[in-house]
């Protein structure tokens, strides 16, 4: 497993803190890699309350790294990114293989 993948964890558990259906904090081991491709990463989080899963999909670079290393403060969400989600999702098929770049072996899953 890529050697970045503990901060990654931890960034993304520090977006994403309780589940939004129970609200029961998320442990480490409720958050499973899927696969990445250069900068994206994709996550399986399970609620071990409720069991609900969500799927997330990160885009981490390098800066990011370094930020979360210094443990700096989160900067707001921004209208604009808000309108490149938007916009990503409304053109996004839903073919995350595609998207992440997996090429898989043939065998189950």
């Amino acid at each position: 497993m890529d050697p970045r993948w503990e901060r990654v964890r931890v960034i993304v558990l520090n977006l994403v803190e309780r589940c939004a259906v129970c609200g029961q904090r998320f442990d480490p081991e409720d958050l499973q890699a899927l696969g990445r491709s250069r900068s994206t990463w994709a996550f399986r989080l399970t609620c071990r309350s409720c069991g609900v899963s969500s799927l997330i999909a990160a885009v981490i670079g390098e800066e990011e790294f370094a930020v979360s290393s210094a443990h700096s403060k989160r900067e707001p969400v921004t209208e604009r990114d808000v309108e490149e989600i938007r916009t990503f999702l409304e053109h996004f098929d839903g073919d995350f293989q595609r998207l992440f770049g997996y090429s898989g072996n043939g065998g189950g899953r």
